[in-house]
């Protein structure tokens, strides 16, 4: 469908190719004033520039000559180049995916989506006409830490990559269908410099990465990453969604999540405030 970017690139373009022309018949005229008007003709004939049969290749003339057909090579290879350029941008900006994915807002810590383990939950729907296909989710626990050893005002920030999150992937994402992101609340993480981290939001961060190293503040937050295809375009999308957890500084410690669960949808929904509507447990 046509829209302002197509309107503002292709006007561009033209402009670009119009001002392009017109250099070009500047410095032809620089060059040479009597072929000013042949070369009119010729760019309207497709480039089929014409020397008149009286003009001369040797001496001055000859010199002459030459700058016209550098001129029409700089003309050719100009416009080529103007060309490629602006399909480009015109198939970067204008084949996009169709996607208005969003999230509530802040997470829920529930204690009922799973009566054997405590769950941070997210709601997470689709707010365009188009249905999306093969969409993968990646949740990341992100930490950044302010510690002293000695020194105080020690930055450090983690990186701990979250499993046992439900669903990794949807096949068939309908709009304005809404989805719950659950992640455990109550999981051992690691990576290649922590091992055996414990996440457990709701009890205050009192341990850190290093041994020895007392943390004076925290913040923890969920890095989610949604990939997948829209079948409108057939184009890919990558969308980045950070939900806050928890933060601590000395012994105060606050919980970002709602208790309690989200309330019941239909399975479609209309508004998108409905995906921060929640139940206090």
């Amino acid at each position: 469908m046509l829209n302002k970017d197509f309107f503002k690139i292709t006007s561009l373009y033209a402009f670009g190719v119009v001002g392009f022309f017109y250099f070009i018949w500047a410095l032809l005229r620089l060059v040479m004033p009597e072929a000013s008007v042949d070369i009119v003709q010729a760019l309207a004939g497709a480039f089929g520039i014409n020397m008149p049969d009286t003009f001369s290749y040797e001496g001055s003339q000859g010199l002459q000559a030459m700058g016209v057909v550098a001129i029409i090579v700089l003309l050719s290879l100009g416009l080529v180049i103007l060309n490629v350029f602006f399909s480009a941008i015109i198939t970067a900006r204008l084949i996009q995916p169709r996607v208005g994915l969003i999230t509530s807002s802040r997470g829920v810590l529930s204690t009922t989506w799973n009566s054997e383990m405590p769950h941070v939950l997210i709601r997470l729907s689709n707010f365009h006409k188009s249905n999306l296909i093969d969409v993968t989710l990646q949740v990341v626990l992100i930490v950044e830490e302010v510690r002293s050893n000695g020194t105080n005002g020690e930055q450090f920030r983690s990186y701990l990559p979250v499993h046992a999150f439900t669903p990794p992937g949807i096949l068939f994402m309908e709009p304005r269908m809404p989805w719950t992101i659950a992640v455990p609340a109550d999981v051992r993480l690691s990576n290649s410099l922590t091992k055996d981290y414990h996440f457990k939001p709701g009890a205050p961060i009192t341990t850190s990465f290093s041994p020895g190293k007392k943390v004076e503040r925290a913040t923890r937050s969920l890095q989610i990453l949604i990939k997948g295809t829209d079948t409108h375009s057939y184009a890919s999308f990558a969308i980045h969604r950070k939900i806050p957890i928890d933060s601590q500084e000395g012994d105060s410690y606050t919980l970002h999540l709602h208790r309690g669960s989200f309330k019941s949808l239909p399975l479609y929904i209309e508004e998108k405030d409905d995906l921060e509507s929640y139940i206090y447990s």
